[in-house]
């Protein structure tokens, strides 16, 4: 009796879990600009912004933490004409200028600073940090541009609208481990590893939805 009841245990238990793992998962969308910060240009925010669009998949552990799987289109450029003489100063020789698109696809952990219940209470919102690993595929570039991996840093807000709807807004940047995303690598005689990489960064919102619906939840969670 004992030898036959801890399967069926098991399997309820796994159940259970994967029950409120489904009813804590929110899948979305996300639209923004995004723009680059690099070699052609060095600290200019929302410089040539352009089009970031994409989709998202959020797991809400509890209600100060979340994993998070996003993949997001991005489209950057640059032209060192956009900028004084004396910042390029071999523009008259080897003007540079470059078009780039890529998918950032990431896998961040959130830390919510506020308690957060999603898809519970209208109007539940929280300030959120992340962080995690992305990488980038090049899928267009003018330019010698390669796949490369990043450390993304993000920042946001969300809300809550009603049981299954949410959203909010994400400020993130990308700290690459490249320096051929605007095709301009290395242009001083000193070289860093800290200082040398291009970045880039989105801004934009999201849009998630509760797609799972229980009508009676596990009662290992209740």
């Amino acid at each position: 009796m004992k030898k036959s009841f801890l399967p069926w245990l098991i399997v309820m238990i796994i159940t259970c879990i994967n029950v409120n793992a489904q009813r804590n998962a929110n899948v979305g969308i996300f639209g923004g600009t995004a723009y680059y910060l690099g070699d052609i240009n060095p600290s200019r925010h929302f410089y040539r912004p352009s089009l970031s669009l994409g989709g998202l998949y959020r797991l809400n552990i509890n209600t100060r933490y979340a994993i998070r799987l996003n993949a997001y289109y991005i489209s950057l450029s640059g032209s060192d004409l956009d900028f004084p003489a004396d910042f390029h100063p071999d523009r008259p020789f080897n003007p540079q200028f470059f078009n780039t698109s890529l998918i950032d696809a990431a896998l961040q952990a959130e830390f919510n600073f506020l308690p957060y219940e999603p898809n519970q209470v209208r109007w539940d919102y929280t300030p959120y940090i992340a962080t995690g690993l992305a990488g980038a595929l090049v899928v267009q570039t003018d330019r010698d541009a390669s796949n490369f991996v990043s450390l993304p840093f993000s920042i946001g807000i969300k809300t809550t609208f009603s049981k299954k709807l949410s959203g909010g807004a994400e400020w993130s940047f990308r700290k690459t481990f490249n320096d051929r995303i605007d095709g301009y690598e290395n242009p001083s005689d000193t070289y860093s590893i800290i200082h040398n990489n291009d970045w880039y960064s989105y801004l934009g919102i999201f849009i998630t939805y509760k797609f799972f619906n229980f009508a009676v939840d596990c009662p290992a969670y209740d």
